[in-house]
């Protein structure tokens, strides 16, 4: 017997047959949907009273990084001198989708995904310096839509789909690779960081902290350097260091480091990346090793030669300097 049936059966059973006391099962009845409907309100919608948003999680459930992948080009150098390896990025993921953004793509996307957000939308529509822009457009992509970012100088040896290790697929929502690792050898030349990670190549899912993080920190740094410098933002042209430290991998790498630092609950450092040699997952980011992005290199046990080694490549960088190309317009 159910309890709405036990409930029915004490009011008859308290009563002989009048009319006024055969309706008190009705009104109990009424009484009891109401509670449960305030209790339901309350536990799955948490509307009640000012302490609704303690029922809401502290950090929002995120998607799978999306079948998107994004390239930018400024229209500074011909197109035809990338155009073989961009062909590698639609040939070997089909039935992604594949975005190309151009200069005034990049002021459209900002103004669409950025309206609300002025502190970020109007710096990046000052920025002239054609790196700068590259930097923090590749970051607002990402924040905004998610999906894989990577410079138009690179080839794609490997599927997105591979890239990440079956076991961990339903656990990751960023992607990045080591550029430089120092080991236990001195500093290589051009190098800021002990660990620094690869800025050409790099996935997350949309809204991921990684890259709220970053794009708030690249502006930040924007303002502060121009300042710095007695100039405007529209006027800002830094030297190659400046980039590096503004908007390119160093401050990138102390992006990714803060992120997982705060997913784990550990405070990130080189000493918890130097020597990967298979891919690692902190917290929801996926660290790949230096040759999952960062082949070919004269440093950090990079393999130089791309028919030797364990095959696992996934993304090349030529090196063509596409993010210069246009350094001085």
């Amino acid at each position: 017997m159910g309890p709405h049936t036990f409930i029915n059966g004490i009011g008859q059973s308290l009563v002989s047959g009048t009319s006024i006391i055969l309706r008190r099962p009705a009104r109990f009845s009424f009484g009891a949907f109401l509670f449960a409907l305030y209790v339901y309100f309350f536990i799955y919608h948490g509307s009640i009273g000012s302490g609704s948003r303690a029922q809401q999680p502290l950090q929002p459930q995120l998607d799978d990084i999306p079948p998107r992948i994004w390239q930018i080009f400024f229209g500074y150098t011909p197109l035809d001198d990338f155009a073989p390896a961009l062909q590698t990025w639609i040939s070997k993921n089909q039935d992604y989708s594949y975005t190309l953004m151009s200069d005034q793509g990049a002021d459209d996307f900002a103004r669409k995904h950025y309206a609300d957000r002025p502190d970020i939308l109007e710096p990046f529509l000052q920025l002239k310096f054609h790196v700068l822009r590259s930097d923090l457009l590749r970051y607002m992509i990402l924040e905004s839509e998610g999906g894989i970012y990577s410079d138009l100088d690179t080839v794609v040896d490997k599927s997105v789909r591979d890239w990440i290790p079956q076991d961990m697929r339903s656990k990751v929502h960023a992607v990045v690779g080591v550029e430089y690792d120092q080991l236990d050898r001195e500093p290589y030349y051009g190098m800021n960081e002990r660990i620094q990670f690869c800025q050409w190549t790099m996935a997350s899912s949309r809204g991921h902290p990684i890259m709220k993080k970053i794009v708030k920190k690249v502006v930040a740094a924007l303002n502060e350097t121009a300042e710095r410098n007695n100039t405007s933002i529209a006027n800002f042209k830094p030297s190659d260091e400046e980039v590096v430290q503004v908007s390119g991998p160093v401050i990138w790498t102390h992006a990714v480091m803060e992120a997982m630092s705060e997913a784990t609950g550990t405070e990130m450092s080189y000493h918890n990346i130097t020597g990967m040699t298979e891919p690692r997952l902190f917290g929801d980011v996926l660290v790949l090793p230096i040759d999952g992005f960062g082949a070919g290199q004269p440093h950090s046990n990079s393999t130089r030669d791309e028919h030797q080694g364990p095959g696992d490549f996934f993304v090349r960088h030529q090196w063509k300097g596409s993010w210069k190309h246009g350094w001085n317009d």
